[in-house]
């Protein structure tokens, strides 16, 4: 069955302002744009991230296809502290305002100073610690396929499983299932769909199981198959690797695909170079059509259900330069809504 791939966003401003991308992009592909303001350790990411990819890296996404864990309890020393920095910005906004008010009144409040610098102190230190913290001191919570060795493997302890070259517990891809569940959140979703992978042998080979996450709290389980079919996609060796845009810097460390993109003449940065105004338009039309795709049409009729894979996106959505214009934000304007972002929520 061919894929129906869908695309991340790679607007700089976007993966830096939005914690939903950088599940699909990391910024060491792209290039910085946005403005550094109070996040002095950007500089020393940009540094890290120039270096060359080494090809036996878990970094290189032309090998490996990562997921990280679901529902990890990881997350919530990132996430934490921006939801905490958030909550104590408002309060702060809330008191400056009771506090304004008592003023015209026979009992004026003090204004708490303190609190308002500890929650700026504390917004500022988790803005430069907290990708410190997720690149270099959590340890890395994941299920990964190896497309080079035709393997799975998790970071984590699994039972009677063999190691990797990354010290990683390794089976075979033909060891490994997926499946879909109906799960219920709190968070007034109603029922959605959650994805799976498991050892078809769990009860030998307990701790090799790991939901995995799909499109944020799917109701429509055909993003649950459509992440399955982008893993089949991946480590199918007959053909280059797919398309898109998160393994475009990536792609030349695969040998099947740099010979592919030679000889179709491939521009090197076709991704890289587009609007993100166009990726947008792009995406919301690839991702109604995964909505509504007939999976299990295509598994039993591909010839009437099946879409023919997009092999050379170049020529079926040229860059549109109408769409790619610059910033015409004066400069003062971007700064200010940056420094007020990080100060307020500490991203």
């Amino acid at each position: 069955m061919s894929i129906s791939y869908r695309f991340a966003k790679m607007n700089a401003r976007a993966i830096e302002a939005s914690q939903n991308f950088k599940q699909y992009i990391a910024p060491k592909k792209f290039e910085y744009s946005s403005l550094k303001g109070l996040m002095f350790v950007r500089t020393f990411l940009e540094k890290e991230d120039n270096k060359e990819v080494s090809p036996k890296s878990l970094d290189n996404q032309a090998r490996y296809l990562g997921f990280q864990k679901g529902n990890d309890a990881m997350l919530a020393l990132t996430l934490g502290p921006i939801l905490l920095g958030a909550t104590g910005s408002f309060a702060a906004v809330c008191i400056i305002l009771i506090c304004l008010y008592t003023q015209f009144t026979p009992s004026p409040e003090p204004l708490p100073v303190w609190f308002i610098v500890f929650v700026i102190c504390w917004n500022l230190f988790f803005l430069n610690f907290s990708p410190i913290l997720a690149r270099y001191i959590l340890p890395r919570r994941e299920v990964y396929f190896d497309r080079l060795n035709q393997t799975v493997s998790f970071t984590w302890s699994v039972d009677n499983a063999q190691k990797n070259e990354h010290g990683h517990a390794t089976f075979r891809f033909s060891e490994i299932e997926a499946f879909y569940a109906k799960a219920n959140h709190s968070q007034g979703h109603g029922v959605t769909h959650a994805m799976y992978v498991a050892h078809k042998d769990y009860q030998n080979h307990a701790g090799a199981f790991s939901e995995i996450r799909v499109k944020d709290n799917p109701q429509n389980p055909n993003y649950c198959r459509y992440t399955w079919e982008r893993v089949v996609r991946f480590m199918d060796l007959s053909k280059p690797l797919v398309d898109s845009p998160e393994i475009e810097p990536f792609r030349h460390l695969d040998p099947l695909t740099r010979d592919f993109d030679k000889q179709n003449n491939r521009p090197e940065k076709f991704w890289r170079l587009m609007s993100y105004k166009q990726m947008q338009q792009i995406e919301e039309k690839l991702d109604n059509d995964i909505y509504r795709f007939n999976f299990d049409g295509a598994i039993t009729n591909p010839k009437r259900w099946a879409n023919e894979e997009i092999t050379k996106p170049w020529e079926k959505w040229p860059i549109d330069e109408s769409l790619n214009q610059p910033d015409t934000m004066p400069y003062w304007k971007r700064l200010t809504k940056t420094l007020l972002r990080q100060i307020a929520v500490g991203v």
